[in-house]
C-alpha cells in the first residue's frame, strides 16, 4: 500500500459518490468503481478520475489488487459481499444500515473476526461538524448528566424509489425507521447516550400508500443508565410549510445542546429560574464529513485507530431495530435481549 490504498468502491449513486468525494479529499487511496448501471459508473468515473471501472462487483473482491471495498450497494447485498470480500483478505467500509438483519451482522463480525481485516460502518453523522463540536462540549461536562434527547428527520414528501429496493422490506430491512433512524440512533449512542439501551416503544405509520414499508414513525427509547430519548422519522408526512429538517437536541443536568440551528450548534448554559440561558454558538472543526470518515477508514487499515463504529457496533444497532420493529408488531414496549 505504498502508493495508496486501493479502495473499490461499489455502487455509483449519490452515496458511492461521496465516499468517492472523501476518498480524494482524505487522500492515501487510489480508486476503482463498480456498478451495474453503465451511466451511473461512467459520470461517477469521470467525476472523480477513476481509470478503472467493472460493472460486476464481485468481480472486484475477488481482485487481488484491491485492498479495501466500500460497499455502497442496496442494504441485502452488504452482508454477502462484505463476507466475501473479508475472506479474500480485504478492509470493509459498509453503509448503514448495517444489514436487513442482526444475523447478517454477525456473519459479518465473524467474517472479520476470522480474517483480522477492519470493518468499518459509515457512521457519516459522528464525523459531522455539528456533531463533533457537540461531543466535545459534551465530553467537557457543559450538559452534566444528560438525561434526555428529543430527534426527529421529517420530510413532507421524500420516500426514495431509486431502483425500487428502499421500498422492497426483505431488501433493506424496514422503511423509514431504519432507513433514517438507524443514523440517528448511532448519533444517540454516540453524543448523549453510552449506557445500554434496555427497552424501547414504537408505532410506525403507512399512510400514503403504494410502498410496502412504514414511510413514518415515532419511538421512546429508554437507557440503562434511565435516560430517554424521542424519535420520529418521516420520508413523507403532511406538515405545515418550513417544518421538514432535523432537530436534535440533547438535554442534561446543567445544559443543553441545539445540534442544528441557524448558527450551527449552539450550547446553552447557566439557565435562569425562568429558563432562560446563555447561548454559545459551538466553533466546528474545518475537516469533517466523509473526508474525515475515510481518514479515520485509513488509520484503521494502518493500525493507527480502532474502528468507531465497527462489526460489534452493526450488531448492536441491527439488534436494536429489531427490537423497535418488534414493538411496532405487537403495539408493546418491547426489551433489548
Amino acid at each position: 500500500m505504498s502508493q495508496g490504498i486501493r479502495l473499490a468502491v461499489l455502487g455509483a449513486g449519490a452515496t458511492g459518490r461521496a465516499h468517492a468525494a472523501g476518498a480524494q479529499a482524505a487522500g492515501g487511496f487510489r480508486l476503482t468503481a463498480a456498478d451495474l448501471i453503465p451511466d451511473r459508473l461512467t459520470a461517477l468515473a469521470k467525476q472523480f478520475d477513476i481509470a478503472n471501472t467493472v460493472a460486476d462487483a464481485a468481480a472486484i473482491v475477488n481482485d487481488p489488487a484491491i485492498d479495501a471495498v466500500c460497499i455502497c450497494l442496496p442494504t441485502h447485498l452488504h452482508a454477502p459481499i462484505a463476507v466475501a470480500a473479508l475472506k479474500a483478505g480485504k478492509h470493509v467500509l459498509i453503509e448503514f444500515p448495517p444489514a436487513p438483519s442482526s444475523r447478517d451482522a454477525k456473519l459479518v463480525a465473524r467474517a472479520a473476526e476470522k480474517a483480522g481485516r477492519t470493518v468499518l460502518y459509515s457512521a457519516a453523522r459522528r464525523f459531522g461538524a455539528a456533531e463533533q463540536s457537540a461531543k466535545q462540549a459534551i465530553e467537557k461536562g457543559y450538559l452534566g448528566k444528560i438525561y434526555h434527547t428529543r430527534i426527529s428527520l421529517l420530510r413532507t414528501r421524500g420516500i426514495p424509489r431509486g431502483t425500487g429496493w428502499y421500498t422492497n422490506r426483505e431488501q433493506s430491512g424496514g422503511g423509514a425507521i431504519i432507513d433514517l433512524g438507524l443514523p440517528l440512533v448511532d448519533l444517540l449512542s454516540y453524543l448523549a447516550s453510552p449506557a445500554r439501551l434496555s427497552s424501547g416503544l414504537a408505532v410506525a405509520h403507512s399512510r400514503m400508500g403504494g410502498i410496502g414499508v412504514e414511510e413514518a414513525g415515532s419511538m421512546l427509547l429508554k437507557f440503562d443508565d434511565g435516560a430517554t430519548a424521542e424519535l420520529s422519522v418521516a420520508w413523507a408526512l403532511n406538515q405545515p410549510p418550513g417544518q421538514a429538517g432535523t432537530v436534535f437536541r440533547i438535554s442534561g443536568e446543567t445544559g443543553a445542546i441545539d445540534l442544528y440551528t441557524g448558527q450551527g450548534p449552539v450550547l446553552f448554559r447557566a439557565f435562569d429560574d425562568k429558563g432562560v440561558a446563555k447561548a454559545t454558538p459551538l466553533k466546528q472543526p474545518k475537516v469533517a464529513g466523509h473526508t474525515a470518515l475515510l481518514r479515520h477508514f485509513k488509520d484503521c487499515i494502518a493500525g493507527k485507530s480502532t474502528p468507531i463504529c465497527g462489526a460489534a457496533d452493526g450488531v448492536a444497532l441491527m439488534e436494536c431495530f429489531e427490537m423497535i420493529y418488534k414493538s411496532i408488531g405487537t403495539g408493546k414496549p418491547a426489551h433489548f435481549q
